[in-house]
């Protein structure tokens, strides 16, 4: 079943995003909004114990709604009050073509990847939020950087290469004091 979650903030958004990662439930579309409202949407794909897993962490999301059928789901998106959000549901709604799955997982990866460089670069306080997580492991938030890395790198969009390389160096840092600390 498709279940929409929505965040007051980044920070929010960020714990949010770490523990629907760390859990293995499918993220179907991601929306970032931040306005007076919400600060953004998660539109998952999980069975009944994923739906119950949400459920116990109530502090991650604002509002849940399982979108059981079409009607359900059109329904949801039609009493969204903001144009903008209902232009950005549209732009990023992500549907999977079993005829071509390689297509569907490269355009999941390209939104997932302008979707994070964009927050990046939009909000300081997200960036720091990603860093001091302890939502991913240090080895999740490595292999993740690397991967945005690497793909903006074939982009030959290196100032963004940058961006990701500057976040990595922080992720670093705030490894080694966490390590010396435990020490």
């Amino acid at each position: 079943m498709e279940v929409c979650l929505t965040t007051s903030d980044g920070v929010q958004h960020l714990r949010l995003y770490g523990f629907l990662k760390k859990s293995e439930i499918s993220i179907k579309s991601e929306t970032v909004i931040d306005d007076d409202f919400q600060f953004g949407m998660i539109v998952v794909e999980c069975d009944s114990d994923g739906l119950a897993s949400l459920k116990l962490r109530e502090d991650l999301f604002d509002s849940i709604s399982v979108m059981e059928s079409d009607d359900m789901r059109w329904g949801l998106y039609k009493t969204l009050k903001n144009e903008n959000v209902m232009h950005q549901l549209e732009e990023f709604a992500f549907s999977f073509d079993f005829d071509n799955p390689v297509k569907s997982i490269d355009n999941m990866l390209e939104r997932a990847n302008e979707t994070s460089i964009t927050l990046f670069k939009k909000s300081q306080s997200f960036v720091d939020d990603y860093v001091d997580t302890d939502q991913l492991s240090f080895d999740e938030k490595m292999k993740d950087l690397e991967f945005m890395i690497g793909y903006f790198e074939d982009l030959e969009r290196y100032e963004d290469c940058g961006i990701l390389l500057n976040i990595q160096n922080k992720v670093k840092k705030e490894h080694l004091k966490n390590y010396l600390s435990d020490d």
